[in-house]
Parts: C-alpha cells; structure tokens; sequence
C-alpha cells in the first residue's frame, strides 16, 4: 500500500507539474577529497511524497566539485522555500556527521531558490527513481530523511551556524579556519536580557544624562545604542552558557572554547596569531560540532 501511495506520487509530480508546480534548487560546493560515486543525475527517495534529485556539478569560479541539488513537486512557492532550507541543513548536517566539509553556494538572500516548474526550461523530471550506490548511502539518505520528515520549520540562526561551521575547513589559511569554527557559536548564542530594575534604572540615568550633556549628536546617538546594549549578556558569557547548557557532562569544554573565543578576537581585532592553532583548531571544532549536532537534534525533533 506504502509503495503504491509513493508510486502515485511520483507520477503527479513527473506527469502533472501544473499540480505540484514547484521546486528548489540549492548548489554544495564539496571538500577535495571527500568522494561520493555519482556518475550522473540520481533521485533520492528520501521521505514520503519527497524527491530530490542531485547532479554532480563542476564550480569554475570556486575550482571544485559538488552537487546542485533539486526537490521538486510543492504546491506552493513557500513550501517549497521550507524544503529547501531542510535539505540545505540536512545536506550540512550529513558533512558534519561525515567529518566533511562542504559549502553552500549562493549569490541570494537565501541559500535555496524557489522556481516554477512549469516556467523552467532547464529542468526536467524522470518517472523514474534510482538510488546510487555512494560512499555511506544509508547515512547520507537517514540523515536527509531525518531533516526532511521534521514537522519543524528551519531556524534561519540554526542554518547560519551549520553553514559556517561546515564550510570553514574550506578557508585558505589556518586563521581564517579557525575563526570561522569558533564564529559558528555566535548565531545560536541568544543572549539574554537581564531582567533587573537596578540595573534598568541605572541605565536610564545614564542616558538621561547622556542627553543633557553638551556631546555631539552623533556621539550621544553612538553612546546611546551601546548602553542599550548592556541590558543583555555579552556574547562570551552567551557562548558560556551555551557550551554549559549543552554539554553539561563535558567539564573541558568551557575553557577550550572560552580560550578559542579569546584567541579569535586576537586575530580579528590585533592580528595575531597562535603557534598552537592547528590544535586548538581541532579541540574547538570537536565541541562545535557536538553543539550543533545537540542542537539540530533538539529543535527538529530528531530521535537518535
């Protein structure tokens, strides 16, 4: 019965594509070495009623390979926006599971583009269905389903975490490797308003003075906006608590991030650098992916 629901399906989608008129494309750029035996077009049946397809594809402007990646048959143009954003979090989760790295290309305000397939000329779909036999298969297609079946929307801070994360081993140099490891905590570091009246208080009278005084109104206006910024925790004590609240068995972690954080203001702000990067390159990016793989787990519902 499941099968013959799923044969159905596929044939909506391939035969009448004014009912199901649109799809998303996405393109991932792949780490050198990382080698996956597709030879040609393949369709992944990853979920019910979802079929993606994935073209190895050469990036001239990037001087690498990868995939451009297609799902195709959604009523609407937002849901199939909402896939797209789910395979391109599933597709980077999957490199992180992978100890791969891999990167999102896109030139638009989001990393998938919605298209009509009734418009596009580019864009064909077989009623056919194969499934390659790739390095891995069976953890590249549970991890998509996984992503793909949650009932949960992408969160855009999520994606943005996963996306630096999974593409800074891509980075030319070892600070710019590192830098991107660490930076990946901050989209997902929400930091708290500290909800005390003293302080409140304590802030208003400054501004309030800061109003009367005799400063430029471009000063005040500066000055203003950062003691704003005073009613919420620092991003470093964010970062803390994240680590803390998520790995809460790990009693090292804290420090090496706390240390990796410190070491890339360094680099930003002085440029500096460390004679142990590559090391604690490797310490930081060991508990990073243990937080965003915690964290994609908890948001999309996901049962290990």
């Amino acid at each position: 019965m499941a099968r013959s629901r799923k044969e159905k399906e596929r044939k909506v989608i391939a035969e009448f594509p004014n009912r199901r008129p649109y799809g998303a494309k996405l393109a991932l750029l792949l780490e050198k070495q990382t080698s996956f035996r597709i030879d040609g077009e393949c369709t992944f049946l990853v979920s019910p009623d979802i079929h993606l397809r994935i073209k190895p594809k050469h990036f001239k402007q990037e001087g690498g390979y990868g995939w451009e990646v297609i799902v195709d048959g959604f009523a609407t143009a937002s849901e199939a926006e909402q896939m797209g954003l789910k395979v391109a979090l599933g597709l980077l989760w999957t490199a992180i599971q992978g100890r791969y790295s891999a990167k999102l290309i896109y030139h638009t305000p989001l990393p998938c583009v919605v298209y009509d397939r009734q418009q596009s000329k580019g864009v064909t779909l077989s009623g056919e269905a194969t499934l390659s036999v790739i390095r891995g298969p069976e953890r590249l297609v549970s991890s998509l389903d996984q992503v793909l079946s949650s009932q949960t929307p992408v969160d855009s801070r999520l994606l943005v975490a996963v996306e630096i994360f999974a593409s800074a081993k891509l980075e030319s140099t070892e600070r710019t490797k590192f830098v991107g490891l660490v930076s990946a905590l901050e989209p997902i570091a929400v930091q708290k308003r500290y909800d005390d009246e003293n302080l409140n208080s304590l802030l208003k009278n400054f501004i309030d003075d800061l109003n009367n005084s005799d400063l430029d109104s471009t000063i005040k206006s500066s000055l203003t906006g950062r003691i704003n910024q005073l009613r919420f925790e620092s991003v470093s004590r964010a970062i803390k608590r994240l680590v803390e609240e998520t790995l809460p068995e790990d009693s090292e972690a804290v420090s090496i991030v706390q240390e990796a954080y410190d070491l890339r203001s360094k680099i930003l702000h002085d440029g500096s650098t460390d004679a142990d990067l590559q090391e604690k390159s490797r310490d930081v990016e060991e508990i990073v992916r243990k937080i965003l793989e915690t964290k994609i787990k908890t948001e999309m519902g996901i049962v290990s």
